[in-house]
């Protein structure tokens, strides 16, 4: 079995200073033997040791020599000689997408564009449903009156015809006025003869409708025809003429009480009565 190596109890910094005292020493022998001169003797202790390495870089002179294991050991400083650079290595994965960061604040308004060109017509669109029908309006005005015109007719077994005519109110004549006509039937119409009851006294210029209605004639040559009109205030009013049936039938309107108001006037809600 083979003895245990003893392990040296100093650190590297004390066997290095150990080592180069141990040569120091040496070297005095054998100068003061005069075996070698001093000369010869510094020449061979420095070629003991390895031979300096040549450093690169700019802040490493050729002169210096490499550092023993043991000086690299004890070197604490800073070291400014470099080797040269090392190519470059492979570009590493790219990391993980960062996360989002803040909206920024939101910039000033930019200046109004210039406007674009029109565009083109588009097509007509379908018509659309019919809307629902609208509340009833209220009730216009009253209107002015209108001309108050009218006509009546009656006949006597074909042997004569009367008419009874309300002509309107013009700009030359401002009162609206009554006619009654007679015209022969025998042996052909003949022309109507008319007479004006606007003259008779009372005659109401209002009137506004009118109406004729032959009495039965007697055993003698004349009879008598009502005439009625209506104003518009709704007031009736009634004349007579005597019929003469001789060769040409003709009307004689002379009432001598001219126009008077019937008796009597209808009434809202009259039944066999009246004012």
């Amino acid at each position: 079995m083979s003895p245990r190596p003893t392990r040296s109890l100093l650190g590297p910094l004390a066997r290095a200073r150990f080592q180069k005292a141990g040569v120091l020493t040496s070297l005095a022998l054998v100068i003061a033997g005069g075996v070698i001169t001093p000369a010869a003797a510094a020449a061979r202790a420095v070629s003991d040791k390895p031979a300096a390495t040549p450093q690169t870089g700019d802040k490493c002179k050729p002169h210096k020599p490499h550092q023993s294991r043991a000086g690299a050991e004890a070197y604490t400083g800073k070291d400014n000689c470099k080797g040269a650079t090392g190519a470059t290595g492979p570009k590493g994965a790219t990391g993980p997408k960062g996360a989002t960061g803040a909206t920024g604040a939101t910039g000033a308004t930019g200046a109004t564009g210039a406007p674009g060109e029109g565009g083109t017509q588009g097509a007509t669109g379908a018509t659309g449903a019919t809307g629902a029908t609208g509340a009833t309006g209220a009730t216009g005005a009253t209107g002015a009156a209108g001309p108050c015109v009218d006509i009546d007719a009656t006949r006597d077994e074909n042997n004569f015809e009367l008419r009874a005519v309300l002509s309107p109110a013009t700009d030359s004549d401002p009162i609206t006025r009554a006619y009654a006509g007679i015209r022969d039937l025998q042996p052909n119409p003949g022309p109507y003869l008319w007479t004006d009851l606007s003259g008779l006294d009372d005659y109401p210029s209002n009137a506004c409708g009118i109406s004729i209605a032959q009495q039965a004639l007697g055993g003698g040559t004349e009879g008598d025809v009502n005439i009625d009109v209506i104003t518009t205030a709704g007031a009736i009013w009634e004349t007579t003429c005597d019929v003469d049936t001789g060769s040409s039938p003709t009307l004689t309107c002379e009432d001598p009480d001219g126009w008077t108001l019937v008796t009597l006037q209808p009434t809202p809600g009259a039944v066999n009565g009246g004012v």
